[in-house]
Formats: C-alpha cells, sequence, structure tokens
C-alpha cells in the first residue's frame, strides 16, 4: 500500500506561506497599536502625578513600620533592603499604585525604569535596589536633602543624564510617630522614548509571539494539508481505478463542504459511466450477434436454400428410382437444416428486450427526440431490477407520454428521468409545452397510462399540466 504525503510544494508550503504573509504585519500592527496605546497611558499618568502620589504612599507606610525594621534602635539593613525591594515590586504591578487600570506596560519593558533607595538621617544610603544595565541611580546631593524636609511633601529634583528619557526624581523625607526625621524616600523613574521601547524594548516579546505564530500557523497548515489531501488522495485513487475500468469503486466522501460536493457528483458520473460501459457491451454483443445472424441468412441459409431447389430438381428428373430414393433422403435432410438454421436466427435476433430497462428507456426517448426535433434531457439512478412485466408498463407509458407530447404540447424540450427514493421508484416526464387546454381527463391515452400505473405495486399516477406553463406526468410504485 502506498502511503500518500502532502507534497513539499504542495497545499502545505502554500498555506504555511500564506499564513506567514498574513500573520507578520498583523502582528507588527496589533502589537505596535496595542503597546503604543498602553506606553502613552502610562505616561500620561505619571506626568498627572501618579509616581509621587506612590513615592508618598510608600513613605507613609514606611513610617508606620520603621519600629519594625529596628535592630536595637539602629536600622536593619537588611530588614530595610527587603522592605524596598518589596515595595518597588509591588509599584511596578498592575494596580499596584502607579501604572493605571490593568495596564501591564512596565512589566514588558526589558530595563527595569525604576530605582529607589532608603537614605539614613545623616545622609548615609541604608538600602538601595540593584543598579540598572543601562543606567545607574542618581542619588540627591546634600543640598536636596535638606530641601526635602517637610513630613510627606514630595520634593522633585531636577532630571540627570540623558535627556531621551522622561526622568523623574522624587525625594519624601521620613519621620516617625513623633515628627522626628529618620531619612528619605528617594525613586528615580526612566521612562524610554516611544521608538525605543517599541523597537527594543518589546523586541523580544514580539519574537517569542511571532516563533509561537510560526509554530502554530504551520501545524494549523500541516494538519490542514494533510486532512485536504488525505480526501484529494482518495478522489486520486477512485480515478485511477475508473481509469482501469473498475467504477465499483467510490469516493464516499459526505461532508457538507465544495470537497464533499465535488466527490459526490464524481460517485454520480462513476455510476453513469459503469450504466455506460455496461450498456456499450450489451449492445456491442447484440451487433456482433445479428452480424452473424445476417451473414447466416445471407450464405448459409439462402445456400441450404438453393440446394433444395436443385434437389428437388434432380428427384424429378430421376423419377422413383434407387437414385430418386436418395435424393429424396437429401432434400428432407436439406429442409430439416434449413428448419434447425430458421429456429437459430430467430433466437439470434434479439430484440431490445435484451437490453437494461434505462438503456431501452433512453433509446425510446433517444429515437422520439430525434424524430420530434425536441432536445431531451435524460436522468436516472441505480434502480433495482425490475419485473418484465413493470418494464413493459413503464416503457409503454412513457411511449404514450411522448406521444402526446408531440401531438398537443408543441414543446421544444422533454425531461425524462427514472429516480430512487428509498424503495420507491418514479418516473417523470416534464416538456416545455403549450400545456392542457381542456379536461385531460376524457383522453383514451390518458387513461390507458392512469391504468397501467395504478396496476405497478403500489402504483401512483400524476398528471400536471397548466396552460402555457408545460405537462408533467409522474409514476410512482414499489420495487419491493
Amino acid at each position: 500500500m502506498t502511503l500518500h504525503r502532502p507534497r513539499l510544494r504542495g497545499l502545505v508550503s502554500k498555506l504555511a506561506l500564506f499564513y506567514l504573509l498574513l500573520s507578520l504585519p498583523t502582528l507588527i500592527v496589533v502589537e505596535s497599536v496595542i503597546l503604543t496605546y498602553e506606553f502613552q497611558r502610562f505616561v500620561s499618568g505619571v506626568e498627572r502625578g501618579s509616581l509621587e502620589r506612590a513615592v508618598v504612599r510608600g513613605a507613609g507606610n514606611f513610617d508606620a513600620q520603621w519600629s519594625g525594621l529596628l535592630d536595637q534602635q539602629a536600622p536593619n539593613p537588611a530588614a530595610l533592603k527587603l522592605w524596598l525591594d518589596a515595595w518597588i515590586l509591588r509599584l511596578q504591578q498592575p494596580r499596584g499604585g502607579l501604572t493605571p487600570d490593568e495596564s501591564y506596560i512596565l512589566l514588558e519593558l526589558s530595563e527595569v525604569p525604576m530605582a529607589a533607595a532608603i537614605i539614613g538621617a545623616e545622609g548615609a544610603v541604608l538600602a538601595r535596589t540593584e543598579d540598572n544595565a543601562r543606567w545607574t541611580l542618581d542619588l540627591p546631593t546634600a543640598a536636596e536633602l535638606r530641601d526635602a524636609a517637610a513630613p510627606g511633601a514630595p520634593f522633585h529634583l531636577p532630571p540627570v543624564g540623558d535627556s531621551d528619557y522622561k526622568i523623574q526624581r522624587i525625594l519624601v523625607a521620613l519621620h516617625d510617630s513623633a515628627g522626628t526625621r529618620n531619612g528619605w524616600l528617594f525613586v528615580e523613574l526612566r521612562v524610554p522614548p516611544a521608538w525605543r521601547h517599541l523597537l527594543v524594548d518589546s523586541s523580544f516579546e514580539s519574537a517569542t509571539v511571532f516563533a509561537f505564530l510560526i509554530v502554530f500557523g504551520l501545524a494549523s497548515s500541516l494538519f490542514l494539508a494533510a486532512w485536504v489531501t488525505r480526501r484529494l488522495n482518495r478522489i486520486e485513487r477512485a480515478a485511477i481505478a475508473w481509469s482501469r475500468g473498475d467504477f465499483s469503486n467510490r469516493i464516499n466522501d459526505h461532508s457538507s463542504d465544495e470537497i464533499g460536493g465535488l466527490s459526490r457528483k464524481l460517485d454520480g458520473m462513476a455510476f453513469d459511466l459503469k450504466c455506460l460501459v455496461r450498456s456499450r457491451a450489451q449492445l456491442a454483443a447484440l451487433a456482433e450477434r445479428q452480424r452473424l445472424a445476417r451473414d447466416l441468412h445471407d450464405t448459409v441459409k439462402q445456400k441450404a436454400f438453393a440446394l433444395n431447389l436443385q434437389l428437388a430438381t434432380a428427384r424429378r428428373t430421376l423419377g422413383t428410382g434407387a437414385g430418386g430414393e436418395r435424393l429424396e433422403l437429401a432434400q428432407r435432410l436439406t429442409q430439416q437444416i434449413q428448419q434447425e438454421l430458421g429456429q437459430i436466427l430467430d433466437e439470434m435476433h434479439a430484440s431490445d428486450a435484451e437490453l437494461p430497462f434505462a438503456e431501452r428507456l433512453r433509446m425510446r426517448a433517444s429515437d422520439w427526440s430525434h424524430t420530434s426535433g425536441a432536445s431531451l434531457g435524460f436522468n436516472i439512478d441505480d434502480v433495482p431490477p425490475l419485473a418484465a412485466a413493470v418494464e413493459d408498463s413503464l416503457l409503454r407509458i412513457a411511449d404514450e407520454a411522448l406521444s402526446n407530447v408531440l401531438r398537443h404540447s408543441g414543446a421544444s424540450h422533454v425531461d425524462v428521468s427514472l429516480r430512487r427514493t428509498a424503495e420507491r421508484v418514479s418516473l417523470v416526464i416534464a416538456d416545455n409545452g403549450t400545456g392542457a387546454r381542456a379536461d385531460p381527463g376524457q383522453g383514451m391515452g390518458l387513461r390507458n397510462m392512469r391504468e397501467r400505473a395504478e396496476a405497478l405495486p403500489g402504483g401512483r399516477f400524476e398528471f400536471d399540466s397548466t396552460p402555457e406553463h408545460g405537462t408533467r406526468v409522474t409514476v410512482g410504485f414499489q420495487t419491493r
């Protein structure tokens, strides 16, 4: 058995290429729009004071926890570092106090845009976040620390460093419950320019998403191509079998899509070809028998007849002697040969009764079409073998219906169809003629058709004729 695989240059490659060409620009456009929108929301929130409000809340939280961050009345560096890291991380999360709504823009930036430090009352750095790979935290000077002495009031420091960044430096003084200054909370935010964020910071994420889309697209393309090619291979195998004369092979694709519809039409074509080939074979056999019958009639039979005449003449000439008796015997043998030859010829002269019913019906309809000059449509389903009496009745009904078309309707086209539904068969003859202008039930031909139809097993007869809309004769009967 041959395994059919999707061809590399076939549907797989085309579907995969189409998917990639479609997904790449779509991904770039969609991600750029989303990231630009989120980025602008974040920048707008910062400009409206989201950062300074977050730092003020953080300073208040720190003041409330000050006693727990001491070790024997002295600041505990490890505890301070742990608090600072947790606070700055929480600040960067969605709904953590800095980003509006459900924005994840800070998480999408490849470089950490925020850094913070806790500075003691004497100006020493007690704890700080890890330095960023691209920039170092610019700590406030002593003069700036003195300027930020008011409790709970944020103090904005001037930006330092790269002007391409939107830099905010905020300093808030820390105090205990008695109002004594314990130090300062310092935060620095560096927002990269939009072009850098889109083209650099989100490149890794874009590459990851695009790689996923490639894998998903190729996998789906392979699956779809395999599914389609498997169905096409069934059509191919059936076509190869048909080309070899095996019309018993069927596609049997019952899907409702275009391939399923094509498969059903091809199966119907295969059945028609099977009937045609069978009919042609039967016609060829019949033609050969008729040729042999003509040859026997024109040669052997004629010579036997001539021989009988010669023997009769010779017998009259010789009289009743010994020679005459022999001639009489020869003449009787010749006559016997003539008789047997005649019987053989009668058997070889086949009528259309030896043909399949569908072919007999087709031949009669075609003869009528040639005689009348009207075009003919002929459609037939695969009907089971019918009794000889049933076939004869149907042929007589068809002859009568076609005769009525020729005499009365003036039709230019007639459709003859034989349809099978479950255990019923229907013969339909419809024309595009003028239709009946009087009561059709009075005609002898119509009564004969009705009687013949109703005599069939479960037989029903329908006559539908409307002036200027043609006539339709339907005969239905049971096959079992």
